[in-house]
């Protein structure tokens, strides 16, 4: 049966009054109280003894070793990573031209018995022995959610979307590099929806059906004077994803995820995406309806907690059930 199609959000006639395309709310939004006590995620990583309980769930990162200099694929866990490079052998030969998408997600699913029996056999590497890349290495296209927090006041659909270069992915470890010190860098802290079967058209009920994982993500956006936004998206390292694609069987309902977010140890950012004006659910649909989405294609959910760094800074994003990663800044050399 053809996939159905979704019903398009409603889309008001509204202007944004800015040469920025500045969101009501997106820089000045209202302080958030901070919850007492520690931050325990609902979702805990896997133990080393049960890396595939609760639906066979896996930590998929990227990484790679500092006597090498070839990525790698490994299962993170809180006694490090498992190796599973191995199973990527197993993704069929392609040929010029090669389909649109990530081949290691697409083919995720076939790949998941052989990671499991790798990671079941694989020592632990200690986390602090590896550095994290990306854990999507091709992602196509990387949407980005825009004015997409219910404070902000802008329906679903109203703003469209903004995009970010491909290029600009990088891993937690690798840090954001400045290019342009003399121009102000912004933070954004924003769940990160990976697809992970090609899909169109499809609606909201549908729409999770087709994706692989989730990860934190930070979409750094120079803060622009002129240019357009999606020029100041697209700087390298301006996306960082990370620390692991967690599968989807995870998580059964990426609304009820929140987040935790400090720079250099403070507090920036507590919320919660059921605050979002378009659920996950909702932004896969919404963009589906005027794209095909592919395997390993990044859909972010929008930012409701944007302010400056500088080089010299450390990020701290943490989402309950997906991990945390600190993100170095630094300048470009």
């Amino acid at each position: 049966m053809p996939p159905s199609r979704c019903r398009k959000p409603e889309i008001q006639n509204r202007k944004c009054h800015s040469n920025f395309m500045r969101i009501p709310g997106e820089e000045s939004s209202p302080p958030r109280p901070v919850r007492g006590g520690p931050f325990v995620p609902a979702c805990p990583e896997p133990s080393p003894t049960s890396l595939f309980e609760d639906g066979r769930t896996m930590h998929i990162c990227r990484y790679t070793l500092p006597d090498r200099s070839e990525p790698r694929v490994g299962l993170l866990g809180p006694d490090g990573v498992r190796d599973v490079t191995a199973a990527t052998r197993d993704i069929p030969a392609m040929h010029w031209p090669v389909p649109p998408g990530d081949a290691f997600i697409a083919h995720l699913p076939m790949l998941r018995a052989k990671i499991e029996r790798l990671a079941s056999d694989a020592t632990p590497i200690p986390r602090d022995a590896v550095r994290l890349l990306s854990p999507v290495a091709n992602p196509g296209k990387i949407i980005c959610g825009v004015g997409n927090w219910k404070h902000m006041g802008a329906p679903l659909g109203m703003l469209g979307f903004l995009f970010k270069a491909s290029s600009a992915v990088a891993g937690p470890d690798e840090g954001v590099q400045i290019r342009w010190p003399h121009r102000t860098t912004l933070h954004e802290p924003e769940l990160a929806i990976v697809i992970g079967k090609t899909c169109t058209n499809v609606s909201a009920a549908e729409a999770l059906d087709h994706v692989a994982g989730y990860t934190a993500a930070l979409d750094m956006t120079m803060k622009g004077e002129k240019e357009f936004h999606c020029f100041c998206k697209s700087f390298d390292t301006y996306g960082i994803l990370g620390p692991a694609l967690v599968t989807a069987d995870a998580v059964a309902d990426p609304s009820i995820l929140s987040y935790r977010f400090k720079v250099n140890g403070e507090i920036r950012g507590e919320r919660s995406f059921r605050d979002l004006t378009g659920s996950p659910a909702e932004l896969v649909a919404f963009a589906s309806s005027a794209m095909t989405l592919y395997p390993g294609d990044v859909i972010l959910s929008g930012a409701a907690d944007v302010d400056e760094v500088v080089p010299g800074d450390v990020m701290t994003l943490e989402i309950d059930g997906l991990g945390h990663m600190n993100v170095p800044v630094r300048i470009s050399h």
